[in-house]
């Protein structure tokens, strides 16, 4: 069963633009109650150094922390689904605003159905609350 809540969770990080490592680490780290960089290595079939690495990534996105315990670092998820959400919907807003942004004049009117349907989302957006 974990196996299975494992492979969904890594599946739902990689829609949300994880890469393959960072959702292979973060989900392990989710369904576990922290490891070392070795055993997340060792668990994920990564190397030593590239597993370090993205756990590196992980930490400065705000995603995972790191604790010392017996000479090691053990890492553990930080896990908050609704921040990630808020970043991917605010990313997403702030693409759409750009493109608007370029919808000036005639292209507007050229492209008033799809200036429209971008309005449209970035008020969903607004009321979402990203």
């Amino acid at each position: 069963m974990m196996k299975k809540i494992k492979e969904k969770l890594k599946r739902l990080l990689k829609y949300w633009g994880f890469e393959d490592i960072e959702s292979e680490i973060f989900a392990t780290l989710m369904t576990s109650d922290g490891l070392t960089a070795e055993e997340i290595a060792d668990s994920i079939g990564y190397a030593y150094s590239t597993t370090v690495n993205s756990l590196n990534n992980l930490a400065r996105m705000g995603y995972i922390e790191r604790a010392r315990k017996d000479r090691k670092f053990v890492y553990s998820a930080k896990i908050d689904f609704v921040k990630i959400i808020e970043q991917k919907m605010g990313k997403i807003s702030s693409m759409l605003k750009e493109i608007a942004d370029d919808f000036k004049g005639t292209y507007r009117k050229k492209f008033s159905n799809l200036a429209k349907k971008i309005d449209e989302a970035i008020k969903y957006i607004e009321r979402a609350g990203a």
